[in-house]
């Protein structure tokens, strides 16, 4: 019996020991899947942008009027032809429900159209898009929405400048995640300070209002919104890709680098170098 019990002990201590190590290495091996997703949403942008006149993607085809799947594609719909598989838009450390492709099932009878049973679930994907950026949509002074998708050729440094990084879409009154990832994320700041003028880095007519999920980043430390949806489904980290093709896990705090962050884009960006959202 006092063998038993002596096996028992040890049994329990490795097991303590090695638990830890093998939560750690699952959570590794699910960080590298995701940045591999990364990489292939990457090529897919990529190949798109060669198709359709060197363009960035759109966010979506009816930014103004009641979308649905019947009449409006997003840029995920856009670019799975070239993704193939919908599985790379999101993250395998996210296990919260989400819409599946089959929720607007009625609506996505589309004729001659096999990804429009996607609709639903792409707004729900974990790649989000720096779209305020590479293709903002803002409202004319007619009134009209105006969707301008970027020259990808055209974009400065791209080594420096965000295209994906993980999401999510909501979070419950305690702050757990909750209904999968955001098809569209939001810069922290939007002004820079230059010669002690006010300038604004969104590429939109002067005072124009901008479409975005939020006006910025918000000081509530339970809302989805703390970092623009972007979220470190990581440890504390989140997976993201820059337009060059390079793919990094980084603290998600370090999302905000070069930006004094206030809510309402009130901040401005005092260091453009370390600032990776903007494209100039």
């Amino acid at each position: 019996m006092p063998e038993l019990l002596i096996v028992l002990a040890i049994i329990t201590i490795l097991a303590g020991l090695l638990f830890p190590v093998f939560r750690m290495a699952r959570a590794s091996a699910k960080r590298t899947a995701c940045l591999s997703n990364f990489k292939q949403l990457h090529v897919a942008t990529s190949l798109y942008v060669a198709d359709w006149d060197d363009r960035m993607m759109p966010v979506n085809h009816q930014p103004a009027a009641p979308a649905n799947s019947s009449n409006d594609r997003t840029w995920v719909q856009l670019t799975l032809p070239y993704a193939r598989s919908f599985s790379i838009f999101n993250c395998p450390s996210d296990y919260g429900s989400r819409p599946s492709t089959e929720s607007s099932f009625d609506q996505d009878l589309v004729p001659g159209d096999a990804y429009s049973k996607y609709y639903s679930a792409s707004l729900r994907v974990n790649s989000g898009y720096n779209f305020v950026y590479l293709a903002p949509v803002y409202q004319a002074a007619s009134g009209a929405w105006i969707s301008d998708p970027k020259s990808g050729s055209a974009l400065s440094e791209p080594s420096k400048t965000l295209l994906f990084v993980d999401t999510v879409w909501g979070r419950t009154e305690n702050g757990t995640p909750f209904g999968g990832g955001s098809w569209l994320v939001v810069p922290p700041c939007r002004f820079t300070i230059e010669n002690g003028i006010k300038r604004d880095t969104f590429s939109v007519a002067p005072g124009a209002e901008v479409f975005a999920p939020s006006e910025g980043w918000t000081n509530d430390q339970d809302s989805p919104f703390v970092y623009g949806s972007a979220w470190p489904w990581h440890d504390g980290r989140v997976n993201l890709i820059r337009l060059d093709g390079s793919a990094s896990s980084i603290p998600a705090g370090s999302l905000s680098a070069g930006c004094d962050v206030q809510e309402k884009w009130q901040g401005v960006i005092r260091d453009p170098d370390k600032y990776i959202w903007s494209i100039f």
